[in-house]
């Protein structure tokens, strides 16, 4: 018993140093910031819908430039704002830099978030801004297993599987409430 302890704390340490090597290591840079008609344009398809229970998925990724990872999820929709799309269901990619913390937590091989405020639900999933190294660590959505407005589109400069929907930018997941403002730029 004492021994895992040990180990896991091995472990634990390991993690926070790799981290903040990469931190002293990489430049800060900072997120850019889209506009309603931007990301109204851009995207393909426009969905009011919520995370399936239980979807969520860590997908690692290994490329020449380093390791990355996404997030999969099947959206279940029940609407459609702009575009087509056929069934009731959709699977998504959540690109990195935006990460889904489940009851305010996030682990995984690579990296180990925790959000400052601790009052999250146990099962809530809340996507955070963890791509502008810059700011602090920022919920961007409420939780995604209830409706939110999703902007998706297929990005394939920024690598991944371009066959699935993604949403790449803060902006790309909206709350209900900034519906008007957003169907005034539809065309």
């Amino acid at each position: 018993m004492q021994n895992s302890l040990h180990r896991i704390r091995i472990q634990v340490v390991a993690s926070v140093l790799g981290m903040l090597c990469l931190v002293v290591v990489t430049p800060a840079a900072l997120r850019p910031r889209y506009s309603d008609e931007q990301i109204v344009s851009r995207a393909e398809l426009i969905v009011v819908g919520k995370m399936k229970e239980g979807s969520l998925v860590f997908v690692p990724q290994r490329s020449a430039s380093g390791i990355s990872w996404e997030h999969h999820l099947e959206l279940l929709i029940a609407e459609v704002l702009k575009g087509q799309t056929s069934g009731t269901a959709k699977l998504v990619s959540v690109k990195h830099g935006l990460t889904p913390l489940v009851g305010g937590c996030f682990s995984n091989q690579f990296a180990i978030i925790t959000a400052v405020a601790t009052n999250y639900a146990k099962d809530s999933v809340i996507i955070f801004d963890t791509g502008s190294s810059t700011r602090p660590l920022m919920a961007i959505t409420g939780d995604i297993r209830t409706n939110h407005i999703w902007l998706l589109r297929h990005e394939p400069a920024q690598g991944g599987n371009s066959n699935i929907l993604s949403v790449y930018d803060p902006e790309d997941i909206q709350p209900l409430a900034r519906r008007a403002e957003l169907l005034k730029h539809l065309k």
